[in-house]
């Protein structure tokens, strides 16, 4: 009714649109003045602004969005060819998703050392459906402990739950979330054609 003229909007009503996001009410009504407002509680300077790394500032970013560092992290594949187990995807250098610093120190995350891969199939479903991203990161290639990990075997790529259950002789279970997939113990000489690339540590996924 407001889009068409029917009944004006609420004063109340404005002030959640401008709240939330941080929306001038005149722009809003009469689309004059500055679209966003000056500043955003939390934030420094501008709403919406996107400001180069603050120099000198350790694991400052790629850019600063308000007070708070972002570092871009691209898509690549996965591939049995590439020594590192990964290729960029066609467009990958434009492909990428912004991690907020925070987040990645907080969950011990290096975003130099981290790729974006979109998962085929549905084996890992319901909790890694077919199609979503995942987070892979690299600097975690060793299997010390429970995790889902992607790795290359044979001519093959995965995406799979590995956990240790024997250290002598060394074994690993590789398991699925998926139940139509049954689990596979892996010890001696095949553990050598498990190449880990990384372990996954963020699903990305489209609800529908």
């Amino acid at each position: 009714m407001i889009e068409t003229d029917a009944s004006p909007p609420s004063r109340a009503f404005l002030q959640k649109i401008s709240d939330r996001y941080r929306v001038s009410a005149d722009w809003l009504l009469h689309g004059t003045g500055d679209m966003l407002l000056a500043e955003m509680p939390g934030f420094a300077g501008r709403a919406g602004r996107i400001e180069p790394p603050e120099p000198g500032k350790p694991l400052s970013g790629d850019f600063r969005f308000g007070s708070e560092d972002f570092a871009m992290i691209r898509r690549m594949d996965l591939s049995v060819s590439a020594g590192s187990g990964l290729v960029p995807v066609d467009g990958g250098e434009a492909e990428a998703l912004a991690f907020s610093r925070s987040w990645l120190l907080r969950n011990r995350v290096s975003a130099d050392l981290s790729v974006l891969v979109r998962v085929q199939g549905d084996s890992m479903a319901p909790g890694i459906p077919d199609g979503a991203l995942v987070l892979i990161h690299c600097a975690e290639r060793q299997i010390e402990g429970a995790g889902i990990y992607a790795f290359n075997r044979g001519d093959a790529s995965f995406i799979k739950r590995i956990t240790p259950v024997s250290r002598k002789p060394m074994a690993w279970l590789i398991s699925s979330d998926n139940p139509a997939y049954p689990p596979e113990t892996v010890s001696g000489e095949a553990l050598n054609e498990i190449r880990p690339v990384g372990r996954v540590r963020c699903v990305m996924t489209t609800l529908t």
